[in-house]
This record gives structure tokens, C-alpha cells and sequence, in this order.
């Protein structure tokens, strides 16, 4: 019974490490295709669309930068997402320590407001939005794009947030407060840095929603010089209908995708580690 046990615990692993390596070959062959293709000519795509280049042709991507006008798309996107994930990280930490440490009427309602907000599509709040951001003559403007995007990642962060600040002990707090530091204090010098994998993980999380966000960006924004990388990058392919600049349009997307894969492979300790932190009491 044991070795029939064994065998079948041996075959559930292989199993496992197959369907593992074929999802990784999903995600990384297409990768590879488009870096590959970023260094080809037009003549070179068509008479070799899946080999390697017959000459590296680097000067893609300084074209993509010039023509597709990714340089200023890019320093948008830069500008939009660091101002958001500031935003939201105010908002979602102040708001989830306040909820994980306080006692106060409604308190559950609140934070079961929250939880239903994360349920709830972001695509289905897309008019709506339109029609606050019109009103508030934000529209068409980074401020506006700012605000949606930092507000509207409150709920997970702060969802995050709320287990993780639960797991901190209330010793600390309460010394603390013997030494005579007030609740802002504590909050910022001490509750802080102690949350600080969780943190790591919702910013890395949200800059990766944020910089490669595009139906929001395309409705809010319609001035090609606010515009985002990846309205930026569709605009380009539109333009390019007629006669689409393979090299330079592959070009435009491994410039979109490196930043999102270098914040995660530098921060992917963290994110386990706060993921894992904030399940253990959220």
C-alpha cells in the first residue's frame, strides 16, 4: 500500500512539474517572439517570422522612441503611476491601520464596504467616472488619471493592509505610547517600517496595474501628449495600418513590458513574504 502510495504521489509531482513547465512556456515563448522580433527588418519578419535575426537591427528601438513617440508616453506613464502609487499608499496604509487597530461603531460595515469594492469590475465604474471627472473639469488631464487609478486601488491595498497590521502586536503600540509618542508617531516611526513587506507588495502589485492600465487611460485621456505607454503604443500600431513597422511596433512593446518584469523580479521576495504575512490573521 505504501509503494502504491509512493507511485501515486510520484506521478501527481511529475504531473504537476509538466503542467508548471507548459504554463511557463505559454508565457515566456511569446516573450521571447517579441524580443526577437524587435530586432528584425520588415524583410527579415516576413521571410523568417519565428528564427533568429539575420541582423540585429538595435536601431528599432531608437525609432519606436522617435516615431511611436514612446519617450513621451513613457515619462507620462512614469509621472501618473509614481503620483498614484502615493495616493494610494496614504489612503490604503492610514486607512487598514485604522481599521486593524481601532475600535469604533461601524467598523465592520466599513471594512465590508471594502472587501465588496475589490468585487466589484473596475470597467463597470468606467462611465461613471468619466462623467465625475467631466464635472470636475479633470478630464482630459494627469490629474484626473491620478486620482482614478490611486483611489481606486484603495480597497485591495487597504485589504492587504488591514491582515498584515493585525498580525503586529499591540505591545508595541502601547510602548509606544508609555514613551510618549502619539498615534501619528507610532504610526509613522514604529507601525510603518514594521509593515513594510506588505507595503512592498501592494506598491509593486499597483505599479504594475497601473503602468500597463489601458482602457482608462483611453477614455480619460485624448490629448496624444497626456497619453500613456500603452495608448501610446496602440495609437502607434493604428498608425502604422498600412504598412506596420514590425521591428519598431515589437520595439514599443519590450519597452512597455521591462520595467513591470524588473520591479517584480527585484521585489518577488517581498511579495511572498507580505502575501503570505497578511494571510496569516486577514
Amino acid at each position: 500500500m505504501k509503494h502504491q502510495g509512493t507511485l501515486k504521489k510520484g506521478r501527481v509531482s511529475v504531473f504537476g512539474t509538466l503542467f508548471m513547465i507548459l504554463c511557463a512556456a505559454l508565457v515566456i515563448l511569446p516573450l521571447v517572439w517579441v524580443l526577437l522580433t524587435s530586432f528584425k527588418s520588415n524583410q527579415d519578419f516576413y521571410m523568417n517570422v519565428w528564427g533568429l535575426p539575420k541582423k540585429w537591427m538595435w536601431e528599432n528601438y531608437a525609432r519606436a522612441w522617435k516615431r511611436g513617440s514612446i519617450g513621451t508616453t513613457a515619462v507620462n506613464s512614469v509621472i501618473v503611476t509614481a503620483c498614484s502609487l502615493a495616493l494610494g499608499l496614504v489612503c490604503s496604509t492610514t486607512t487598514a491601520y485604522v481599521l486593524a487597530r481601532f475600535r469604533f461603531r461601524l467598523r465592520g460595515l466599513l471594512r465590508g464596504i471594502y472587501i465588496a469594492a475589490i468585487m466589484v469590475p473596475s470597467i463597470i465604474s468606467l462611465i461613471p467616472q468619466y462623467f465625475l471627472l467631466m464635472n470636475l473639469k479633470l478630464l482630459d488631464s494627469r490629474l484626473g488619471l491620478i486620482l482614478i487609478y490611486g483611489l481606486s486601488s484603495v480597497p485591495f491595498a487597504t485589504f492587504v493592509l488591514y491582515g498584515f497590521f493585525q498580525t503586529l502586536p499591540h505591545e508595541i503600540e502601547e510602548a509606544a505610547m508609555i514613551d510618549g509618542a502619539g498615534y501619528i508617531k507610532t504610526f509613522g516611526k514604529i507601525m510603518l517600517p514594521l509593515a513594510q513587506p506588505g507595503i512592498v507588495t501592494v506598491l509593486v502589485i499597483n505599479f504594475i496595474d497601473f503602468w500597463n492600465e489601458y482602457y482608462k487611460a483611453m477614455t480619460y485621456i485624448s490629448t496624444p501628449g497626456k497619453m500613456t505607454i500603452p495608448v501610446g503604443l496602440v495609437v502607434f500600431a493604428q498608425q502604422s495600418q498600412f504598412r506596420v513597422d514590425w521591428g519598431a511596433l515589437m520595439a514599443s512593446n519590450i519597452i512597455l513590458v521591462i520595467p513591470a518584469i524588473v520591479v517584480y523580479c527585484l521585489f518577488q521576495g517581498s511579495i511572498q513574504k507580505g502575501l503570505t504575512a497578511g494571510a496569516v490573521k486577514g
